[in-house]
């Protein structure tokens, strides 16, 4: 992406750091904007749970860049087990050898399920950014200085040319119906694609053979809610009022040690950019 598209100071939000910024400020300053003095790097802390998570949607996007007549070429199985062979052990928040066997399992028993009933994601398919860029994005509001971003899993192409997208989930929960996810990809998409969405889907690839199809959004009023989301943060960054309201809490808690050096540092993650910690 042109490094220059977006004015220096403007404020990037994609529906994890406002979820971040909600449960705690300093959780979203740790997660969002802290860097190490020494490697100048973000940091995360590791656990099985996002490990079976970034492993699983990592598997997925190798294949939504290949032609759909190859996607299935190399099973999905393999694929992921070199991705997860980077994040074996402590590397993945792994305690015990049992607890990484648990966990694996249960990451190629989602992605052996998508093998298994490939349904759109052997249909065809886009992108929903631009070529280059990480995620999707667009100006929430250039007055504010807001930017909207999102990585969509997967968006199929349906055989009038509209629309499908789906989201893939991988943990055993189901979304919030409060949840903004889906209106944020829908304005992403609108944004940056001219085609029409017709087809919403959750994917809960856990228990789910087939993506689960939810009601299509009303946009109305969404952009408001996240402009004033986004106001609220731009405005703590700049205060740098990022300070736990309890003084400490179980979303800070982990972020807090790292950066006191009660943590050790299991790897780097340099597709994200992150050091990576284990809280022992």
């Amino acid at each position: 992406m042109d490094k220059y598209k977006y004015p220096f100071g403007a404020v990037w939000l994609s529906h994890s750091s406002m979820g971040d910024f909600a449960k705690c400020p300093r959780l979203y300053y740790l997660r969002n904007m802290y860097k190490e003095s020494k490697s100048g790097k973000k940091i995360q802390v590791v656990s099985p749970y996002l490990t079976l998570g970034i492993a699983v949607h990592d598997t997925l996007e190798v294949i939504r860049y290949l032609p759909r007549e190859s996607r299935f070429d190399k099973p999905l199985t393999h694929i992921f087990e070199e991705i997860w062979e980077g994040s074996s052990g402590q590397r993945g928040g792994f305690k015990s050898n049992d607890q990484e066997k648990e966990f694996r399992g249960r990451g190629l028993a989602m992605v052996k399920r998508v093998q298994d009933n490939p349904g759109p994601i052997a249909s065809l398919s886009t992108i929903i950014k631009d070529r280059g860029e990480m995620v999707a994005n667009m100006w929430l509001s250039e007055a504010d200085g807001l930017i909207l971003c999102g990585n969509v899993d997967w968006v199929e192409v349906l055989p009038d040319g509209s629309l499908h997208i789906i989201d893939f989930k991988t943990g055993k929960n189901e979304e919030d119906a409060a949840s903004l996810q889906l209106q944020i990809y829908l304005l992403l998409a609108k944004n940056n694609n001219k085609r029409p969405v017709t087809r919403l889907s959750y994917w809960y690839l856990e228990r789910d053979d087939v993506p689960r199809e939810v009601n299509i959004p009303d946009l109305a009023g969404v952009v408001e809610q996240l402009v004033e989301k986004g106001r609220k943060i731009k405005a703590a960054r700049l205060s740098e009022a990022m300070e736990c309201a309890k003084g400490g809490c179980k979303y800070c808690l982990e972020y807090e040690q790292v950066v006191k050096g009660e943590t050790e540092q299991v790897g780097y993650d340099p597709k994200r950019e992150k050091m990576l910690y284990l809280v022992l």
